[in-house]
């Protein structure tokens, strides 16, 4: 069931409580409007970012109509490595949060998600000692590795091997099919959970609509060259993007970890953050 259609089940599965990762939840959501920043991209559009800390690279990256805020910030996620000892870099994606881009199709080149952090480290003068990824942010950090061959270590959270079948177009679809259905004005569920989506994350349907040509797969033949740690890690009342266990056997190098919880709920399990940091290291301040 996809985050979509978790919310459509019941819209307050939709509203993303804040875990109390070491009573950081609040102190993120005071602190980090100050930490934003916005740059401009490959091709000119802007991109909007949050960072903080000191230490290697982390480079999170949110889910399809989430944003850096909702998904890591709301949760204690990104306070949580900051603590960790690093310095933390969190994008609102292309077409997603405050980074709204123009609705023509010349904004969304293939890859343009991928390609949006590739430009955002250069920007700032950086190299990703982990790209940690949920659900959408997870197939971008896989986009990422295909198109540099950089980024450290991957953590794909919400995601499985789905990811693997490059010709299956069917959750997209259904995303667009609900918010054509939204900008129609229909009154579907579909409809209505991207609506409040949209409402809880200052995201738009052009913007969104346009981002599902970058939820791209990366296919088994692909994923089968990569050469860098990877740690898989989804619900285990998961079943949006197939099975995490077969996607780590399909990427050399990859581990697995079962979370508590569905595909909307497993990131605030707080064994994402302290498996995730297990695999890629604490340093000490």
């Amino acid at each position: 069931m996809s985050f979509v259609l978790g919310c459509v089940i019941g819209l307050s599965a939709c509203q993303t409580p804040a875990l109390n990762i070491e009573n950081l939840a609040v102190q993120a959501s005071e602190n980090l409007q100050t930490q934003r920043q916005s740059f401009a991209s490959f091709d000119g559009e802007k991109i909007s970012f949050l960072e903080r800390g000191e230490g290697p690279v982390l480079l999170l990256l949110h889910g399809f109509s989430s944003s850096a805020q909702q998904n890591f910030v709301e949760t204690g996620i990104f306070d949580a490595l900051v603590d960790a000892g690093y310095r933390v870099i969190a994008p609102d994606l292309r077409g997603h949060g405050q980074s709204q881009v123009r609705d023509v199709e010349s904004a969304w080149p293939r890859d343009a998600v991928a390609r949006d952090q590739i430009a955002l480290m250069a920007h700032l003068d950086a190299d990703a000692h982990a790209i940690v990824g949920y659900s959408f942010g997870a197939l971008t950090a896989l986009r990422y590795h295909l198109l540099t061959r950089e980024g450290g270590r991957l953590v794909l959270g919400g995601i499985g091997d789905a990811a693997a079948d490059e010709t299956n177009t069917d959750r997209n679809d259904a995303f667009r099919a609900a918010l054509d259905q939204l900008a129609r004005g229909e009154d579907t569920a579909g409809a209505r959970a991207f609506q409040a989506r949209i409402e809880a994350t200052g995201g738009s349907v052009a913007g969104l609509r346009g981002a599902l040509s970058s939820r791209l797969y990366t296919g088994a033949d692909l994923l089968r060259t990569f050469d860098i740690p990877v740690l898989v890690m989804t619900g285990d009342r998961d079943f949006d993007n197939g099975s995490g266990v077969a996607l780590a056997k399909i990427i050399p190098n990859a581990e697995y970890r079962e979370l508590s919880g569905s595909h909307v709920s497993a990131v605030m399990d707080p064994k994402f953050v302290t498996e995730a940091l297990m695999f890629i290291g604490t340093t000490a301040r």
